[in-house]
């Protein structure tokens, strides 16, 4: 099955850079998982089984684009769009020129919670109203961060909703159901699929975001928490009867020819065997210098990986922690957009 993530539309969420970890988790599950580029969007050029839009940053779709995507899921595809706080006013796109037509509105708004909320932080509130759907299998809760809010028709059903504390409260912040022969699953946090500081990592983000996927590739998804039934104990065989005395060999020795005594060898001379005790010393002295040098350069050698895989990861996180960083500011910027606007 074949999973396209969009980047003709200045997407927030990449999947060779803050998706990384998403795009490794699909292709485990069997997926195969590409950018999609291929400008303008055509009804001819999307052969896959989901199509993602992870959250369009400042560009709108044309009205040919908006029809080959709604064809691509009467036929029977997958859409799975992505927003963020603020929705299509403070991103300045139209992604729901899409969704509408199937019933759906990523709404202007930022979900915050004071009381339940992840690094107590408001707008990381963590979602514990859960409804049953294949894509809650094994998920009882989720992390959004920095999103919005999402408004589903009587046949596109909200799946995770905010709690009577947050504000908007008790509103769906997933929406998910079926339009034709396709389906359409929306949610207005991109960051709730990303790498870096709170996304995948938090509560059952992960599980969520794999079964979101797998429902809309029509995939079924099999035991998502589900703890695996105990495996019986098969008892061992009894022993088996002894039918008859298996008898005793005697313990009384038999009889040896006696052991002739060995032939007379000649004597090494003391000179001869001093040499022979110092050549065998230095050979053993020359071998275990040698072994030891071997050691040294493995350890050493092992010791540099250790530092590379070390660098590598502190410049991977600095970077991780930059983005984050930067998506923070986003988010602060697209809730001011929400409240000017």
């Amino acid at each position: 099955m074949k999973i396209f993530f969009d980047e003709t539309q200045k997407e927030r969420g990449k999947i060779n850079t803050n998706y990384s970890i998403l795009r490794d988790a699909l292709r485990n599950e069997g997926f195969q998982v590409e950018v999609y580029n291929d400008f303008p969007i055509s009804e001819k050029s999307l052969k896959c089984d989901v199509f993602v839009f992870a959250c369009p940053d400042g560009s709108k779709l044309a009205k040919n684009e908006i029809d080959a995507i709604i064809n691509f899921v009467e036929r029977g595809g997958g859409l799975l769009a992505i927003g963020n706080a603020g929705g299509d006013r403070g991103l300045r796109t139209n992604l729901n020129e899409v969704l509408n037509k199937f019933g759906i509105d990523l709404l202007s708004d930022q979900v915050k919670d004071e009381s339940n909320n992840e690094f107590n932080m408001p707008t990381h509130p963590i979602i514990r109203d859960i409804k049953n759907h294949p894509v809650t299998q094994g998920v009882s809760e989720i992390v959004i961060v920095a999103g919005s809010s999402v408004r589903g028709s009587s046949n596109m059903k909200g799946v995770a909703y905010t709690s009577p504390t947050a504000d908007p409260p008790n509103v769906p912040v997933v929406v998910a159901g079926e339009y034709k022969n396709g389906k359409i699953a929306a949610i207005g946090s991109y960051r709730l699929f990303s790498n870096y500081g709170a996304g995948l990592s938090l509560r059952n983000n992960k599980t969520f975001a794999l079964n979101i996927v797998k429902w809309l590739a029509g995939k079924d998804i099999i035991g998502s928490g589900v703890a695996p039934a105990a495996i019986k104990q098969t008892p061992p065989p009894p022993p088996a009867k002894v039918d008859s005395v298996i008898p005793q060999k005697s313990t009384i020795p038999e009889k040896t020819s006696p052991i002739p005594p060995p032939p007379p060898t000649s004597t090494p001379s003391v000179a001869s065997t001093t040499r022979t005790a110092i050549d065998r010393q230095q050979t053993m002295t020359s071998t275990g210098s040698d072994n030891s040098i071997i050691q040294e350069i493995e350890g050493l050698r092992a010791e540099i990986s250790e530092m590379r895989e070390i660098i590598a990861r502190l410049y991977s996180d600095s970077l991780g922690y930059l983005q984050e960083m930067k998506e923070e500011v986003r988010s602060m910027l697209d809730y001011i957009r929400t409240k000017e606007g």
